[in-house]
Order: C-alpha cells, then structure tokens, then sequence
C-alpha cells in the first residue's frame, strides 16, 4: 500500500510518499519540500497573498500529479496555521478541490501537535521516558507530551517565525533591546504552557520541524563537528544552540545565509526561530535538545493506519523504531531468516556468558543483537565482499532512532565479522575512543564466533555454554548431529575474541548425555 500525505504549511508545503511494509513501519518512496510562504504577510492584513495563493496552488498540482504518478492507493492532505486563519484560507482549499480532486483537511493546533507526537512516537524509542516535543512552525509552535503508550498534552501556541518576522515588520538584525523584548515575549506566551509540562513531569525534549533542525545541524557544524549522515536521534546541546542564536541575531539576512547549516531559505526567519527555541529550552530547564526528523506529515499517515485498520498484519508490529528499522533492512536485502535469529541468540549467550570479562551492558549487547540480524545484507550484492557490502549498506541505509556513532559502530561491527581483525592502526577505528575500539574488537570477535557456529547454516547448536577461568574460557555447545563442520569453523575463529577478552579460548561439544539431560550451568 503507497500513501502519499501533504503538509500545506505556513513556511513551507511538503510531501511524502511511503510504502507501507508488512510490519507496519514506512519505507519513504519520494519526498517534496517548497518553501511557499504562504504565511507571508499573512498575520497583518489576514489574507493570503495573490503571490502565495497562486504559488501554493502550483505546488499542490504539482504534488498531486506526483503522487498520482507513483501510484499512491491514498493522498492525504492537512493544511495548519496559514490556511486556519487567513479569511480567503477556504478559497485555497476549494481551488485545489476543484483543480485536484483532493480537499484538504484543515486542522487546529492542538491537532497538529497530537500528528506531530505520533509521528514522533513511531521515529524515535521513547519506551516509558516522558518527552516533551517542540515543533516550530511559520504560524504556530505546537508543544506535546507523553511516552511510547501515552499522551498528556498537547497544545499550540501562536509563536511562529513567520508571525513574529510579520510582527516585526523586519529580517534586520536585532538589536540588545529588541532582542530583550523578544525574549520576555515568548516567555510570557509559553509560561503556562511549561508550567504545565513541568507538573506532569518530562525526562528529556525532542524538537522536530525544519527551524529546529536547522538550528541544531547548524550548532553542531559550528563546532567543527562533520555533518550528519542521519540527523534523526541526534542531540544537539542548549548552549551551542543559544551561541549560535546570539551570533545569528546580530547578523542581517545575506551574512545568515552564509551561516554553515543555514542557507538563503530560512535567513530571514533563522535568528527568531533561535529565540525561540532557545527560550523554550531554557524554560524546560534541560542541558540538550534530540534531534527528530518525522513530523506533521508522518504523523498524518500513522494516524491515517491506525483509524483505518488498512495497515497490513502479516507480521506483528514492532513498537521500537530502532529494531522495525533493524528487521525491515534485513527484509530489504531477504535475510529476516531463521538463520539470523538463530546466530543473534548465540552470540548474546556468549555475550552474557563472559561479561564478568568484558563489563559491557544493554547498551552494547543491543548493538551487537542488531549487528547480528544485518550481518548479511551484503550478500545480495556479492558473497566474497559481503562484508565490505554490508557496512556500506548499513552506513547508508535510513536506520530510524540510530545516531550517526551508532550507525558507525554498526557498520564496523558487520564488516568485521569475518576476514581481518580490528586493530587500532586501521583507518576505520583511528576516529573511535579506546572504550568504542575495545567495544568493536568485542562485539565483532563474538559476532564472528556466533556465526562460524552455523557454519553448515543448518541451526544445529542448539545449547551453548561458557566455563570462564582466571586464565581461560571452555566454551561446551551441544545439539542434534556431531558437529563437526561447526566445531572446525569455530576453532578457526576463535582467536579475534580471545585476544579482546584477554583469554584462552577453546570449544568442545558436550559429552554424551542421556535423554531429557542438557548442559545446566
């Protein structure tokens, strides 16, 4: 099933097209974005423009043409605070019915922010953390929180850049006073909006839209940090985002422009939606800000699924973003096999069998879980390079709630479980912590283990068992055959971990038991 939802906004129109897969998570066919400015000079004569009328009529033809031509079974439109107030808003929305076939939905602010936090909730593993989440729009900021399961809140505030740039008369750079001014602006329009939030109690924020992403790659670049593969899940820190705030302010649209991050679409509207956002963070009293990439849009058709039921159920859902990530890229390259499974429950039996050695946690035994399920993605492209392949793959899939590190450590992790060991003089790790080189050497050496293990790709260990020693680990594995071939394979392999965990390491098969008798330990 191809749905296809548009996002008739206040700054910018913008549209997605997904398919849905059989485990209920999307996979982005085409995106669209055009900054239309719909909004522009809205907020003082309370109309649209005939320039923004007819550009946003345009676009929405355009984009409908493209859905249609993807062969979308649904469109899906919403159109928020620009449409929602300007007194000819209606005119637009029976232009593009008439011009179409599609009407737009017009929601209110608290809606979007009930969208917005869904498409959140579906993009990033929020488990039983409460988050609060920001979104900055042209008309309007939409504030929601709530876990993975539950939803508190959800409101609006009319404090859009776009608003306060018509508000302002100017893109001018702002002066000591006027910046003051600004802030005690959005403080008071946000106090009891935060007070709220305060009391029901939040564990850490998350800010989607395109100001707010803006702001936080362009902090991140102003650092001298590389840019982000996949800004999704990646957190930007307060204090860079209100340096970079300071110096935007000061500076009039064409030198914002030149800003790294920034660029001529937003210069006039950059240094306000710094304001704000540094305001609210500074109001929500945390030190760092995730970065998400889904919104109104995503948020649209999740919502589209769930009231419809027209998700497809072949699979059960996967609630964590993280591993439907993690399995839909295994579908993608047909290894979701038993096999993968089979070899992720090995190497986590080595991994919790011999952490008295390597100290990691749920943290590195997850990554090494994830590592295991996509091992062999590479294979579609060429078995002798698979693992070469396999870290491209991963290196430059779109891995939903994965930071770039993660997906960094994920790629090592896959490219080194077989052939060459890590060392610390490979151009690989050279960019790594000693911590996340030891961490690669690790989890790959037991990756590697775990799959000479199901040499004959037959599943036939069916029990493992780590004797750990001052000196030495006697890993025992038992199962239905003799073994052999696995037996061969493992010793082979043996030598990665062994060195990483500072240990001897053999293997046996058990001694001949008696029926219903297993290895206990």
């Amino acid at each position: 099933m191809k749905i296809a939802a548009i996002d008739i906004g206040t700054n910018s129109i913008h549209m997605v097209v997904v398919e849905v897969n059989p485990d209920h998570g999307l996979s982005v066919i085409d995106r669209q974005k055009t900054m239309v400015r719909l909004g522009q000079g809205l907020f003082g004569t309370m109309r649209l423009s005939e320039r923004a009328f007819a550009d946003g009529l345009d676009v929405l033809r355009r984009y409908v043409k493209l859905a249609e031509s993807r062969g979308v079974d649904e469109i899906l439109a919403v159109a928020t605070s620009a449409t929602r107030e300007a007194e000819n808003g209606t005119e637009l929305l029976d232009a593009t019915f008439r011009e179409t076939g599609i009407l737009p939905r017009v929601i209110s602010g608290t809606e979007e922010a009930r969208l917005i936090f869904l498409a959140v909730r579906h993009a990033l593993d929020l488990q039983k953390e409460r988050t609060l989440v920001f979104d900055i729009g042209g008309g309007s900021v939409e504030l929601s929180l709530g876990t993975q399961t539950a939803v508190f809140m959800n409101e609006s505030l009319r404090l859009g850049v776009q608003r306060l740039l018509d508000h302002r008369g100017t893109s001018a750079a702002l002066g000591r006073r006027e910046l003051y001014e600004l802030q005690g602006y959005v403080h008071g329009a946000a106090a009891e909006v935060m007070s709220q939030a305060h009391k029901l109690g939040f564990d850490r924020v998350v800010g989607t839209s395109g100001t707010i992403r803006t702001l936080g790659e362009a902090a991140h670049l102003a650092n001298g940090a590389p840019p982000w593969r996949s800004l999704n899940a990646q957190t930007a820190r307060r204090r860079d985002i209100r340096e970079l705030t300071r110096r935007l302010v000061e500076l009039d649209p064409a030198k914002r422009a030149k800003v790294e991050g920034i660029g001529e679409g937003r210069a006039d509207t950059i240094h306000l939606g710094g304001v704000l956002l540094s305001e609210l963070l500074e109001m929500a009293e945390v030190e760092e800000l995730t970065l998400c990439d889904a919104s109104l849009r995503e948020g649209v058709i999740w919502d589209f699924l769930e009231r419809h039921g027209r998700a497809p159920t072949t699979h059960a859902p996967i609630p964590d973003p993280r591993r439907r990530s993690i399995v839909e890229l295994a579908r993608k390259y047909e290894r979701d096999d038993p096999r993968e499974q089979h070899i992720a429950r090995l190497a986590l039996e080595l991994f919790d069998q011999t952490v008295e050695m390597h100290g990691f946690g749920a943290y590195e035994r997850e990554l090494l879980e994830f590592s295991a399920l996509v091992h062999g993605v590479g294979r579609q492209i060429g078995y002798a390079d698979r693992h070469r392949h396999s870290r491209y793959i991963v290196r430059n899939a779109t891995l939903r709630g994965f930071t770039d590190e993660e997906i960094d450590l994920l790629g090592l992790l896959v490219f080194y479980h077989r052939q060459e060991r890590p060392k610390n003089s490979h151009d690989r790790l050279s960019h790594l912590t000693c911590e996340q080189q030891r961490l690669v050497k690790v989890l790959s050496g037991t990756l590697r283990l775990a799959v000479a293990l199901d040499r004959g790709h037959s599943q036939l260990v069916k029990r493992l068992r780590c004797y750990v020693f001052p000196d030495r680990v006697d890993v025992v594995i038992d199962g239905p055959g003799d073994l052999e071939l696995e037996l061969l394979a493992a010793r082979d392999k043996l030598e990665p971990l062994a060195r990483a965990l500072k240990r001897e390491l053999s293997i046996e098969r058990a001694a001949p038991y008696t029926a219903g008798e297993a290895i206990r330990g």
